[in-house]
């Protein structure tokens, strides 16, 4: 997971809005939850927008309930088997 001291973290926009999707919120309660305009998520999940600071990409894991960070990594490592 990224730290605190990472300056920023590149997103995967589409495994965003799938996991956003699948966990059955609006991208607007997102928003708010995250306290950012709800414009802002639309970018990082289209893409337009792709890095976070390290302090909103472990909100975002935290508010979408995800267990492993990598998973929204623009450039996530491989799985070690």
């Amino acid at each position: 997971m990224p730290s605190k001291t990472d300056r920023a973290v590149e997103v995967h926009g589409f495994a965003l809005r799938e996991i956003r999707e699948l966990r059955g919120r609006k991208v607007v309660d997102l928003a708010t939850a995250l306290d950012v305009d709800r414009s802002y998520i639309t970018h990082l999940e289209n893409g337009s927008k792709r890095r976070v600071s390290a302090e909103f990409y472990n909100a975002l894991c935290a508010e979408l309930l995800i267990r492993d960070s990598r998973v929204l990594l623009a450039n996530a490592p491989e799985r070690v088997a």
